[in-house]
């Protein structure tokens, strides 16, 4: 795990679950589920940071799905490099992708964990995917509603983001069933990374 001073770091993560066994624990002051969905991950965020300012870095713990051209399998815990926003139903011909300013924003990734492009819509996505919709879709790994959101305000901040995400499902119609079959075992293991031996 990449070093952080844990008196300026916040731990954070959707809801309780995914950050519970850090909570509470001596080793980490600031822990905090910020909401699911990219708008109240923002929200909370921006609430926190003014209370908080004494943060200087950002850990965000999760889950995603991983889609079918990605060679990332589930069961595994990566890091991404770069959130971005893409909404399939766009992609698609059904909506008109929103302008956004920037597009994407970079996340210091961890080394130890497989890393890549994750994207944030937001709304789950349902379609079966077996290729691409798009040529801009090809580079995109993973799929997470949270971290587009968290990473835009703490943009705004200045202050610099890792997100470890557990790979509990493939992204398509049976993504949330898988999701709820898999998310606390991996969601355990992702946390116990951060606790002392």
């Amino acid at each position: 795990m990449l070093p952080f001073n844990p008196k300026q770091t916040l731990v954070t993560g959707a809801f309780e679950g995914e950050v519970n066994l850090l909570k509470n624990h001596p080793q980490f002051p600031y822990v905090k589920e910020m909401g699911i969905g990219n708008l109240e991950q923002a929200v909370q965020l921006f609430a926190y940071l003014n209370q908080h300012p004494q943060i200087q870095n950002i850990v965000f713990l999760g889950s995603c799905g991983v889609y079918p051209w990605s060679k990332t399998n589930p069961n595994t815990i990566v890091s991404p490099n770069v959130v971005c926003s893409l909404e399939l139903s766009a992609s698609l011909g059904f909506t008109k992708q929103l302008p956004q300013s920037p597009l994407s924003f970079p996340l210091v990734a961890d080394p130890m964990f497989a890393s890549g492009i994750c994207n944030a819509p937001t709304c789950i996505t349902l379609q079966t995917m077996d290729s691409p919709p798009e040529g801009n879709w090809k580079t995109l790994s993973y799929e997470n509603l949270e971290l587009f959101g968290l990473t835009k305000v703490a943009n705004e901040f200045k202050i610099p983001v890792t997100a470890y995400l557990a790979v509990t499902n493939i992204v398509g119609p049976q993504g949330s069933t898988e999701w709820a079959k898999h998310w606390r075992e991996l969601s355990n293991k992702l946390q116990s990374y951060f606790l002392p031996a």
